[in-house]
């Protein structure tokens, strides 16, 4: 069987560039690997207006083009988007690994799963709607103790300086479809971070035990792949 191409999703407010430190350590080992903005995000300059869940679901499937034996990396909210382009590649998608977020059923929307495991106040407190209430605006610095704590400064710092606005529409009309005997077919995993102050590792944990999923656990922040890349690289690959 051929070698799995990785493609990482990123979360909320970030863009691709999140993932480069991992993705410099899975291409050190001749591993192919690449990531992808979601519109709007990272180095994207999608309008606001059309940024929407489906727009994002479409650019991942744009991206697979013909090749297969993808695994998706989804990390946070990117979770459920890669999710739903996986349900939609027809066997494109070899496996799907989330890090530290929500794992979905089929049929489940973003707003019902963030209720079972909802965001630190004290993370919540970092955000709020623009004016006309079309993206939550992060306010980075109030964020980085909660986002990027366990990460050199320097790197959290540059990373500040990369989030954008995340669009509303996204969280609004995310939703999985197809079955869970459909989502079955498709090997998925957590990679927990259970030093997380974004999302609790015990409410992320039941979720993925509700939908079925294991769970491996890393002694990291929200942002692993910031923190720690070789230990990212190495759980995707399955390196003990």
């Amino acid at each position: 069987m051929a070698a799995s191409r990785f493609l990482f999703v990123h979360g909320a407010w970030h863009g691709a560039w999140s993932f480069d430190l991992v993705r410099l350590e899975l291409e050190r080992r001749a591993v192919p690997c690449e990531a992808i903005d979601l519109p709007c995000l990272g180095d994207d300059r999608t309008a606001l207006s059309e940024a929407t869940f489906e727009s994002g679901v479409l650019r991942i499937l744009d991206r697979f083009g013909t090749r297969r034996n993808w695994t998706l990396v989804g990390h946070s909210f990117g979770g459920f988007a890669a999710t739903e382009a996986a349900l939609r590649a027809s066997g494109r998608v070899r496996s799907i690994v989330y890090i530290a977020g929500w794992v979905p059923r089929a049929g489940d929307d973003w707003k019902s799963v963030a209720a079972m495991a909802p965001a630190t106040d004290g993370f919540r407190v970092c955000s709020r709607k623009n004016a006309d209430e079309t993206a939550i605006e992060l306010d980075a610095r109030a964020a980085t103790p909660f986002l990027w704590h366990d990460v050199a400064p320097g790197i959290a710092a540059a990373a500040a300086s990369r989030i954008r606005p995340q669009p509303t529409e996204p969280f609004e009309s995310a939703k999985i479809g197809g079955t869970d005997a459909l989502l079955a077919k498709i090997p998925r995993s957590l990679l927990l971070a259970t030093a997380d102050r974004v999302l609790p590792p015990d409410g992320l944990r039941a979720v993925a035990t509700r939908a079925g999923v294991p769970v491996e656990e890393l002694p990291t922040g929200h942002c692993p792949f910031l923190s720690a890349p070789k230990r990212v690289a190495d759980a995707l690959l399955g390196v003990r």
